[in-house]
C-alpha cells in the first residue's frame, strides 16, 4: 500500500511538472509574424447608415466604408453600383478592422479601371462586446446583423447578393443567419476568419450552447452536411475535390440554403486563441489554412488575420472574381455556385488551369535530351533564348516516379509538356512540333523569404497509360538573365516511401528513418501511422550529411487524410531551425478509422544539392504545449471535481480543538484519490453509453494521459489556491478589510456593525446578497458574499490563532512555575524530593502527566485533550477552517464564472439594455444554502455524512461526465452541492432536536 501511495504520489508531481513544462513551452511551434502590414492610400472613413433598428440597438451600428473624400458621404442618398460586401468583427472586435480588407478592394478597383468592377464595403459596429464569453450577445447581434442585411439590400435597385465576411465570432454570426430563409436569399457566400464554428471555445455560459445547437440544428435541415468516414482519404490524390464538391456536384442545387457559398479559414499555429480544428465545419463547401493559400503561406495570429496584407489580397481576389458587372453599370456577384467553388478553389487551395490545347513549338537547334535518372543541371549566367530538354519515358519498369523542379521560372510560364517527339532531318536531334502543356500538375512551393519553388512529381506509367503516343516530358526554360536550370530525379517509388508509426510516450530517444540519402534525391514520403489525438506530437529532424553548397531548403507538406483543408508546409534551411518541424492532427481520427491503411502524409521536398539524414522522436515540449492550448478548458471541471473529493475527505474527519493540525486549513488538499474518479469515469462513460438510460456523456474518446494531466494540475492548482487563501487569512486580511472599505465606501465602525450581524446573524448574509443579485446581476452579489465571507473567515481565523498562542504561552508558563516550584522544594528538603519524585514517577507513569505541582497538573488537564475519544473537543462551525475554505473556493469558482455575466451587466447598463442572466437562478441557491450553513454553524458532527460523501463522489463524477467542455454546468453542480450540505445540516439538527421528544 506504501508502494502504491508513493507511486501515485510521484504521479501526481511528474504531471504538474508535465503541465507547467507544456506552459512554458507553448510557444514552440510559433513561427515568427511574416505578415506584411496593409496601408491606407488614403484617410479611412465612416459613413454611419441611418435605419430603424438604431432605435432597438442604440449601442451597434453599421457603417460604409470609404477613402480620401472630406466630405461625409450618406449611403442611403448615394447611387450605389458596387457588389456589397458585409464586414462582421468578433469578440472585442472594432468595425474599423474592415480598413485592411477594403483598402486593398479599393486599390484594386482604381488600379483596373476598365474591369469597371468594385466593391462596396459595409461594417457593423458590436460595440466590442465579449460575444465569445457572454452567450446573451449573439441573438442581439445576430438579430442587428439580419436588419443590416436587409437595410443594404434595399440600398439596390435590383438584387443584389451580398458577402458576408466575418472574423472570431463574427464568422459564427454570418454563419447563423442562414438558419432564416428570408435572409438567405440576399446572401451569396459567406468568409469565416478564424472562427470557432462548430463549438465554442470555452462554453461558459447556456445561452452561448443554445445558440450553438440551435444553429446546428437548423443548418442541418437546410445544407448538407459533411463529415469524415472510414474511408475518407484527402490525400490520395493531389487534386482531389473536398468532400462537399463531390456532394455538390451530384445534385441539383436545392432551395434550401444550399446554394450559398460557405469558406472558411483557419490561421495555423500562430492563432493560440482558436486552434485549427475548431475553425472547420460540417457545413463547409470549403476550408482553407493559411499556411497552404497560395501566395500566403504563412501562419497568421488571431489579430494579424485581419490585416495580413498577403491574405486580403487573396480574399479580394477571389471577390473580383466572382463579380461581374451587369450591362446597367451594377456590379453583383455571380448567383452560379459552381463557377464560384471553382474559384474558390483556385484562390484558396491551388490553380486549377488545366490547358488541354496543343502549343506549337519551333523546331530550333537547342534541342536537348537527357537520359541520366538524376541530373542538376544550371545556367549561371542565365539564357538568351528557349532552351529545350526532352526525358525519355522508356525507362525501366521500376522507375514510376519523376521528380521535376524548375528554377526561376514565373508562375504564368508554360515550362513543363508531354510530347511525342520526332527526329529532325538535318540536325538528327529529337524535337517535338506540338506538345501539351501539364502546368496542372506542377506544385508552387513556399520557400520561406525566397521565390516558390516549382515542383513536378509525375507517375510515368499513368502518363504513358493515358497518353499512348507521348515519348518525351519537354522542359522549356524561357530566356533570364539570372541564374536558370532544373532538377530532376527519376526513382523507384519503393525507395522513397518509408511507413514509420508513432511512438508511444513512453518511447525515448530518436528513431531512423533514413540513414542517407542518395546525392540529387529531390522527394521522400513518410507515412506516420498511430497518428490519431490532436495532443500527439512528433518532430523529424532532416540533418544535411554532405552538400556541394552551404545554403540549402527543404519543403515538408503535410496531409492529413481525415482533415480536408488542413495541409501545411514548411522550409526548414538549417538544423537548429526553431520552430522545427513539428507533426500533429488538428482533429481526433474518426472512430473505427484504420491509419495503417490510410496514414498522415508527410512530403519531403529536398535540396538536391545535399544528402540527409532524416530521424524523429517523440517530442515532449509539443505534445504537452497541445494538451495545455488545446484542453486548459477542461481545468475548471477537474478543479471543482477535486474540490468536492477534498469536501467529502474533510466531512469524514474532524479536527481537534487546540491542535496543530487545526491551525492548518489546507488539511485535505494533499491527496491522490481523486484520479480514482477519473478511471472511474472512463468506466461509468462506456456503461452509460451501452444502457442508453441516462443522458449521454461528453464525446471526449481522448486518451486518458489527457485526462490525468489535466487533473493533476487541477491538484496542484487546488493546494495553491488553499496555501494562497490561508496566508491571505493569516498575513493579509487586515488588508483585504481596508481595501473592501475602500471599495465599499463604508465607514470602520459600520464594517464592524455589519460583520458582527452577519456573524452572530448568517441569514442577513443571504437575504442581502440574494437581494442584490435579484437587482443587479449575480455576479456582483457573489462578489459581496465572497468578500463577507473571506472577512468573516478572516477574523475568525485571527481570534482563534490568538487564542491558541495565548494558551501555549500560559502552558509553558505554568511549566516553568511548576518545574521552579519543584527545583526549591529538593534544596530545602532532599529525602522529601526523593521521595516526591518517585512518587511523581509512579503518578507521571500511571496518568501520563508531566508535571507533579497540583496546579500544573490542573492546568495540563485543561489544555490536553482528553483520553477519551467521546470526550475530545472537536473544530466546528467557523472554527473548521478547512471546510470553510473549500467552500470559499467553490464560491470564489463560482464567481469566476459568473465574471462574463458582470462584464455584461455593466457594459449594458450604459445603454439601458436588460440581457439574460443564465446564473442567477444557481447563485441564489448557492448564497441561501451558504447563509443557511452559517446560520447552523456548520460544520457540526452529525451522523449521515456516509451517505453524504457517495452524493458527493457521484456529483464528481458527474462533472467530469458532463462538464469539461460544457462548463457552464459547473454553475448548477456547485449549487447543488451547497444545497446538499444545507440540507443535511438542517435535517440532522432538526432530528436532534426532535428525538427527545418523540422518546
Amino acid at each position: 500500500m506504501i508502494v502504491f501511495r508513493n507511486c501515485a504520489v510521484l504521479l501526481v508531481i511528474a504531471s504538474i511538472c508535465s503541465f507547467f513544462y507544456g506552459i512554458v513551452h507553448v510557444h514552440v511551434e510559433v513561427e515568427p509574424n511574416a505578415c506584411r502590414m496593409t496601408y491606407m492610400f488614403g484617410e479611412p472613413r465612416f459613413a454611419r447608415v441611418q435605419f430603424s433598428a438604431n432605435t432597438q440597438f442604440p449601442n451597434y451600428g453599421l457603417y460604409y466604408y470609404y477613402e480620401g473624400v472630406r466630405q461625409p458621404l450618406d449611403p442611403l442618398k448615394m447611387r450605389m453600383t458596387g457588389a456589397p460586401v458585409i464586414f462582421v468583427p468578433g469578440n472585442a472586435g472594432s468595425y474599423k478592422q474592415v480598413r485592411s480588407l477594403a483598402s486593398v478592394a479599393l486599390r484594386k478597383a482604381r488600379e483596373h479601371p476598365e474591369a469597371g468592377i468594385h466593391l462596396d464595403y459595409y461594417t457593423i459596429d458590436y460595440d466590442e462586446e465579449l460575444s465569445a464569453l457572454y452567450g446573451g450577445y449573439m441573438y442581439h447581434q445576430q438579430s442587428f446583423l439580419k436588419h443590416c442585411i436587409r437595410t443594404i439590400a434595399s440600398l439596390y435597385r435590383r438584387p443584389s447578393p451580398i458577402v458576408l465576411i466575418g472574423h472570431s465570432m463574427g464568422g459564427k454570426l454570418a454563419q447563423s443567419v442562414l438558419t432564416d430563409a428570408e435572409i438567405g436569399q440576399h446572401i451569396n457566400a459567406i468568409i469565416s476568419i478564424s472562427t470557432p464554428l462548430d463549438q465554442p471555445v470555452l462554453n461558459l455560459d447556456s445561452h452561448l450552447s443554445q445558440f450553438y445547437m440551435e444553429t446546428h440544428e437548423l443548418l442541418s435541415r437546410t445544407r448538407t452536411a459533411t463529415q469524415p468516414s472510414t474511408k475518407t482519404n484527402v490525400c490520395e490524390s493531389l487534386h482531389q475535390k473536398p468532400p462537399s464538391e463531390q456532394t455538390m456536384a451530384s445534385q441539383v442545387l436545392s432551395a434550401k440554403l444550399d446554394n450559398v457559398l460557405l469558406i472558411s479559414t483557419g490561421g495555423g499555429n500562430r492563432d493560440l486563441l482558436v486552434q485549427p480544428g475548431l475553425t472547420t465545419s460540417q457545413f463547409n463547401d470549403l476550408h482553407a489554412m493559411t499556411s497552404a493559400i497560395p501566395r500566403v503561406s504563412l501562419s497568421c495570429d488571431h489579430l494579424s488575420a485581419v490585416w495580413c496584407l498577403q491574405f486580403m489580397q487573396v480574399i479580394n481576389r477571389f471577390l473580383f472574381n466572382i463579380a461581374q458587372r451587369r450591362d446597367d453599370g451594377f456590379v453583383i456577384f455571380s448567383s452560379n455556385k459552381q463557377r464560384n467553388m471553382q474559384s474558390a478553389v483556385a484562390h484558396f487551395v491551388k490553380p486549377r488551369t488545366r490547358q488541354q490545347s496543343l502549343t506549337n513549338m519551333h523546331a530550333h537547334t537547342n534541342w536537348h535530351e537527357e537520359r541520366r535518372l538524376v541530373i542538376n543541371k544550371f545556367f549561371a549566367h542565365g539564357l538568351k533564348s528557349h532552351y529545350y530538354e526532352l526525358i525519355g519515358l522508356g525507362r525501366q519498369e521500376r522507375y514510376k516516379k519523376l521528380a521535376v523542379e524548375a528554377l526561376n521560372v514565373e508562375s504564368d510560364e508554360n515550362w513543363l509538356f508531354g510530347c511525342e517527339a520526332h527526329k529532325h532531318n538535318e540536325t538528327e536531334l529529337n524535337y517535338c512540333d506540338k506538345a501539351t502543356p501539364l502546368t496542372h500538375l506542377v506544385q508552387r512551393l513556399p520557400n520561406g523569404d525566397s521565390n516558390p519553388r516549382r515542383i513536378a512529381v509525375l507517375d510515368l506509367h499513368n502518363l504513358r497509360k493515358t497518353y499512348a503516343k507521348w515519348t518525351h516530358l519537354l522542359l522549356r526554360l524561357p530566356p533570364s538573365s539570372q541564374l536558370a536550370g532544373y532538377n530532376l530525379d527519376i526513382y523507384d517509388p519503393k525507395d522513397r516511401i518509408v511507413d514509420i508509426r508513432m511512438p508511444r510516450w513512453y518511447a525515448y530517444g530518436r528513431r531512423i528513418a533514413v540513414n542517407e540519402t542518395l546525392q540529387g534525391t529531390m522527394h521522400y514520403r513518410l507515412r506516420i501511422a498511430d497518428l490519431v489525438e490532436p495532443y500527439q506530437g512528433l518532430r523529424i529532424h532532416i540533418e544535411p550529411q554532405n552538400c556541394l553548397q552551404p545554403n540549402y531548403r527543404v519543403t515538408a507538406r503535410l496531409c492529413v487524410p481525415w482533415a480536408a483543408g488542413f495541409e501545411r508546409y514548411q522550409t526548414l534551411t538549417s538544423p537548429d531551425q526553431k520552430p522545427g518541424l513539428y507533426i500533429n492532427v488538428p482533429t481526433l481520427m474518426p472512430r473505427h478509422y484504420n491509419t495503417t491503411l490510410n496514414p498522415v502524409m508527410l512530403d519531403l521536398y529536398l535540396d538536391p544539392i545535399c544528402r540527409y539524414r532524416i530521424s524523429y522522436e517523440y517530442s515532449y515540449a509539443d505534445a504537452l504545449s497541445r494538451i495545455v492550448l488545446e484542453f486548459y478548458g477542461w481545468i475548471p471541471a477537474h478543479l471543482v471535481c477535486v474540490l468536492l473529493i477534498v469536501l467529502r475527505k474533510q466531512l469524514d474527519k474532524f479536527q481537534e480543538l487546540g491542535t496543530f493540525k487545526s491551525l492548518r486549513p489546507y488539511i485535505g488538499y494533499l491527496q491522490y484519490t481523486s484520479l480514482y474518479v477519473v478511471t472511474g469515469c472512463r468506466l461509468l462513460r462506456k456503461l452509460i453509453l451501452n444502457v442508453k438510460l441516462l443522458p449521454k456523456p461528453e464525446q471526449l474518446d481522448y486518451s486518458i494521459n489527457i485526462s490525468i494531466i489535466i487533473h493533476c494540475a487541477a491538484i496542484g492548482l487546488s493546494v495553491v489556491a488553499a496555501l494562497a487563501v490561508w496566508l491571505s487569512l493569516t498575513i493579509y486580511g487586515n488588508m483585504f478589510h481596508r481595501l473592501a472599505l475602500r471599495l465599499t465606501r463604508l465607514s470602520t465602525p459600520s464594517s464592524n456593525i455589519m460583520l458582527s450581524i452577519m456573524t452572530h446573524l448568517p441569514i442577513t448574509y443571504g437575504i442581502l446578497t440574494i437581494g442584490v443579485a435579484l437587482g443587479s446581476c449575480s455576479g456582483l452579489a457573489l462578489l459581496l458574499a465572497f468578500v463577507f465571507y473571506f472577512l468573516m473567515l478572516s477574523n475568525s481565523y485571527k481570534d482563534y490563532l490568538e487564542d491558541f498562542l495565548w494558551q501555549k504561552a500560559a502552558n509553558l508558563v505554568h511549566m516553568a512555575a511548576g518545574i521552579g516550584s519543584d527545583a526549591n522544594s529538593q534544596n530545602q528538603d532532599q529525602p522529601d524530593a526523593l521521595a516526591n519524585t518517585s512518587e511523581q514517577s509512579l503518578l507521571s507513569s500511571d496518568e501520563d502527566l508531566p508535571a507533579p505541582h497540583p496546579d500544573g497538573q490542573q492546568r495540563q488537564q485543561q489544555l490536553q485533550p482528553a483520553s477519551d475519544p467521546a470526550e475530545k473537543e472537536l473544530c466546528v462551525g467557523l472554527q473548521n477552517f478547512s471546510f470553510h475554505i473549500t467552500l470559499l473556493l467553490m464560491l470564489l469558482t463560482l464567481l469566476l464564472l459568473s465574471t462574463p455575466t458582470s462584464l455584461a451587466w455593466l457594459r449594458s447598463r450604459r445603454h439601458g439594455i436588460v440581457l439574460p442572466d443564465p446564473s442567477l437562478q444557481t447563485s441564489i441557491v448557492a448564497l441561501g444554502s451558504l447563509s443557511l450553513l452559517l446560520q447552523l454553524r456548520a460544520p457540526q458532527k452529525l451522523r449521515g455524512y456516509w451517505m453524504l460523501s457517495v452524493v458527493l463522489y457521484l456529483c464528481a463524477g458527474i462533472v467530469l461526465l458532463y462538464c469539461q467542455t460544457s462548463i457552464y454546468r459547473l454553475n448548477y453542480i456547485i449549487a447543488g452541492a451547497f444545497a446538499l450540505l444545507a440540507v443535511h445540516q438542517s435535517l440532522e439538527r432538526l432530528y436532534q432536536k426532535l428525538r427527545p421528544a418523540s422518546v
